[in-house]
């Protein structure tokens, strides 16, 4: 596929976090690979100045609206200019080495979806993409030359951990969590929390939405889900503790009672320059963990009586695939209308609670089962949130 050993890569979400890091590993090892596709959902300046970065063959816009401004900015350049959903879907169906799949939430969906049996490698940062389609994805992806190589750092450390391993030799897998923003407060102090409070991690630099799940603590229930869909494992063998210092990122506990522990600074480049040079590891000039500097590390058991989203996703997963796509798509309306000031913190998980308790189980078997489904849901959780008291 690629030519003098150059690997072909696209990056879908480019203008976000994620992208933003892979960015960062490109321009360290420009020499190593040929850039086939950016997207972006919203952001034409991050996106113009990638695009003249990379100098990619393709270049697209989800937002129609913004393409004659793009359009308008890379005339100089010998880049075809696209919009919308559609093209972001015909392009993930491009063949390339490597598709980076950073589009966040539910929208990122789709493409990773098609991107199977046309990418190598999918560096999969889209956790919802597991989440929701777990199943439908892994079985289609098997069923494929396709590797999916997760890139949030916990489940990245893992795969890393597992590679080699028999999973019958494997007694639990432990996810490391930093506690987020609001770690050892109690309910009542969870009550007054600001959205500035939220986004205000004390370790990771991320986006919104994923910031406030990091504070509500639904990103490491999302993440248990993800691993038992991954790595093919039974939730009750799956552990999430607190580590303050997020520099274990995962553990793999095997059954003679010995454990390996994946070990790097707090950086989403680490996985991420894994996923894009995969088998190999890259020489990075990175900032390299001193662990006597360190001194220590720390962990502690999560609070389930104030921090209960772990509880539900365990819940979630245990009544199978529809409330697992439920749960997700719950909690994305309900983080929505937090970021619009809508709604309380704590609110989020009662609505979590109300909403999840009237979902009924349907058969799950393709992609527009799981559309309808996260309509379902969406569609419940508004209506629960104009008719309460949040």
């Amino acid at each position: 596929m690629s030519s003098d050993n150059k690997k072909i890569i696209s990056v879908f979400g480019v203008t976000g976090s994620v992208g933003q890091s892979t960015l960062e590993i490109l321009k360290l090892n420009v020499q190593n690979f040929i850039v086939d596709t950016l997207v972006s959902n919203n952001n034409v300046q991050g996106l113009v100045q990638a695009a003249k970065l990379l100098k990619p063959s393709l270049v697209i816009i989800n937002n129609n609206e913004k393409f004659i401004e793009l359009k308008n900015a890379l005339k100089d350049y010998d880049i075809t200019i696209a919009s919308g959903t559609e093209a972001i879907i015909d392009a993930s169906k491009r063949n390339v080495d490597i598709l980076v799949a950073g589009i966040s939430g539910f929208a990122g969906l789709n493409s990773t979806i098609n991107a199977i049996g046309s990418a190598n490698i999918i560096a999969l940062a889209n956790k919802e993409s597991i989440v929701c389609a777990g199943p439908i994805l892994l079985n289609k992806a098997k069923k494929s030359n396709s590797k999916i190589i997760p890139v949030d750092s916990e489940h990245n450390t893992l795969f890393q951990i597992l590679k080699d391993t028999d999973i019958d030799d494997v007694s639990k897998l432990i996810i490391t969590g930093s506690g987020g923003p609001f770690r050892g407060f109690s309910l009542k102090q969870l009550e007054r929390v600001t959205l500035e409070d939220a986004i205000n991690h004390p370790i990771w630099n991320m986006g919104k939405k994923i910031s406030i799940d990091s504070a509500t603590l639904m990103n490491k229930g999302l993440e248990l889900i993800e691993a038992s869909y991954l790595f093919e494992i039974d939730q009750n063998k799956i552990e999430i503790i607190i580590h303050p210092e997020s520099m274990i990122h995962g553990i793999v506990e095997y059954k003679d009672g010995t454990m390996n522990a994946g070990i790097s600074m707090p950086d989403m480049k680490y996985p991420i320059s894994y996923a894009l040079n995969f088998p190999n590891k890259a020489n990075l000039n990175f900032k390299r963990l001193n662990l006597a500097l360190v001194g220590s590390l720390n962990f502690e058991e999560v609070n389930k009586s104030v921090f209960k989203s772990i509880a539900i996703s365990r819940y979630a997963l245990k009544e199978g695939h529809t409330f697992v796509i439920s749960l997700n798509a719950i909690n994305e309306i309900a983080v929505e209308y937090f970021i619009k000031r809508n709604i309380k913190f704590t609110s989020i998980i009662n609505i979590l609670e109300e909403a999840m308790s009237k979902i009924i189980a349907n058969k799950i078997f393709t992609l527009e089962d799981i559309v309808m489904t996260d309509k379902e849901a969406r569609s419940i959780t508004r209506q629960i949130i104009n008719i309460g008291n949040f």
